[in-house]
């Protein structure tokens, strides 16, 4: 904001301009910058998808995983082994609920690989009510209610959004 008073001070369009695009390519690094987290966590996410794949180089995983979550790079490649070999578990891990299965893991068996796993799934998790939010503002906003006002659009995402359930019953006793 400060950068915009200041461009807007100049009196050189060109100057303006260039004010303008340094705020723009700023922003775009940090843009980039946030999506190349997301390619170092790939690999990651792939394994948490399916941990008992073919041809998964454990070395690889568990240096990707130990430098990720600032874990200790032998205990999770010991703990990387151990799930693989353990038929229990294997036959635990049906397609349909991956969150499920890393909550099956033993607290004193996996504590690494626990951790990181329900650090890695409430990454995405986190977003949720963001997009719960637009996909009902894009339902409540449309063409045929476009007299709403900013105050009316929030107090209905806020409605939307919210897990409050009103006692009607109380409600309806008291009137």
């Amino acid at each position: 904001m400060q950068a915009e008073l200041q461009c807007h001070g100049k009196d050189s369009a060109q100057l303006v301009s260039a004010c303008y695009e340094e705020q723009v390519q700023i922003i775009l690094s940090e843009f980039e910058k946030c999506f190349t987290d997301f390619t170092s966590i790939k690999p990651v996410a792939s394994y948490l998808c399916f941990p008992f794949g073919e041809g998964i180089d454990v070395d690889y995983m568990a240096s990707k995983v130990a430098a990720l979550f600032e874990l200790d790079n032998s205990a999770v490649e010991s703990e990387i082994l151990t799930l693989q070999n353990d038929i229990e578990m294997e036959s635990r891990a049906t397609p349909g609920k991956k969150g499920d299965f890393w909550n099956l893991l033993m607290e004193q068996k996996y504590p690494n690989l626990r951790r990181w796993a329900l650090n890695l799934t409430a990454l995405f998790g986190s977003t949720y009510l963001c997009e719960t939010a637009f996909s009902h503002m894009k339902i409540i906003k449309s063409k045929y209610r476009s007299t709403m006002t900013d105050i009316h659009l929030v107090a209905c995402l806020r409605f939307a959004t919210s897990s409050y359930c009103p006692a009607y019953e109380k409600l309806a006793a008291s009137s």
